[in-house]
């Protein structure tokens, strides 16, 4: 059985690095691009009514290595969406919590202070239950029997 609630924690610590991620996929996106641009313009060679069979092997792979840029690019972008909703649909103190806790890795001694609470215990009593609540609105039903 899953342990949605090491899930979820699992998820909100990644939101930091898919955001990363994102940025560096963009980045390999636009290298391949720039690698596959036209370097230049020859003058057609008549004699040789081909296309070398090494240019197009380079054009293939920079298409598939595009097509796996643009799926992955989607599907980060997707979670990122997908956790930012979540959070979005959690009571204000529990999502506040959260993202300090795990997107902006502040202490809880930072999060008491910022949120302005008298007590770690506070800061943890809301951890733990907006982490329970999150995992049930990101995974679904499956959610509610491990939190």
């Amino acid at each position: 059985m899953i342990n949605y609630y090491k899930s979820a924690e699992r998820t909100l610590s990644a939101r930091p690095d898919l955001d990363r991620a994102l940025e560096n996929l963009k980045a390999r996106k636009e290298a391949v691009l720039l690698r596959g641009r036209p370097q230049g313009m020859r003058t057609a060679d008549t004699t040789r009514p081909y296309i070398s069979e090494g240019r197009v092997n380079d054009t293939l792979s920079s298409c598939v290595e595009l097509a796996e840029l643009d799926r992955e690019i989607a599907t980060t972008q997707a979670t990122i969406e997908g956790i930012d909703r979540a959070l979005d649909q959690l009571p204000e103190a529990e999502a506040a919590v959260l993202r300090a806790w795990y997107i902006d890795k502040a202490t809880k001694e930072q999060i008491a202070d910022r949120l302005n609470y008298a007590s770690a215990t506070t800061v943890y009593t809301l951890k733990n239950r907006g982490v329970a609540a999150f995992a049930v609105l990101y995974f679904g039903a499956g959610a509610l029997g491990s939190t």
